[in-house]
Order: structure tokens, then C-alpha cells, then sequence
């Protein structure tokens, strides 16, 4: 299996359209690609940064995943910093 890591800056005062993003839009979004296993989406304590992390079948699979958020606008309360893919090497 492989992993997106997706990290973002949040607006800290915008939590509520944060949470809402996440479930409505980013974790939909999810569920509809090829391959897609499961997925968490964080939101530090203090409301500055997310993290998307999505696990998929294949490395093929992630790669094509990770086209959207690299390709994604700014929303008005959040910003992708980076997409990185990585290979589950072990699972607890």
C-alpha cells in the first residue's frame, strides 16, 4: 500500500470551514479514487495546519490521487504546502 501526506496552513479563526472542507469536500473527494483504502484528516490543536493522510491500493493509485491537491487552489481559509508519497513499509 501507499500513503499521500498532504500538509496545509489553516486560518486558525476559520475552524469551523476547516472541519467543514475536510469532511464535505476533501474526504469525499477521497473515497472516490481508484484504489482508495482509507484516510485521516488533521487539525492541530491550535487550528494553523492540517494534515491529510490517505492510504491507497497501489503506488499507480496515489500518484493519480496526488494530481488533485497539487493542482488544488487556495480556499479561503486553508493553502497546500506539500504532497508527498510514501510506501507503507510496516503496519501496527
Amino acid at each position: 500500500m501507499n500513503t499521500m501526506i498532504v500538509t496545509m496552513a489553516l486560518d486558525p479563526a476559520r475552524t469551523d470551514d476547516v472541519d467543514r472542507h475536510f469532511r464535505d469536500d476533501v474526504a469525499a473527494w477521497a473515497r472516490t479514487r481508484p484504489g482508495f483504502v482509507d484516510g485521516h484528516f488533521l487539525r492541530s490543536e491550535d487550528g494553523k495546519r492540517g494534515i491529510g493522510v490517505v492510504t491507497f491500493a497501489s503506488a499507480q493509485e496515489a500518484a493519480a490521487a496526488a494530481a488533485g491537491p497539487r493542482s488544488a487552489p487556495p480556499g479561503p481559509a486553508w493553502s497546500i504546502e506539500s504532497v508527498e508519497l510514501f510506501e507503507q513499509v510496516e503496519q501496527a
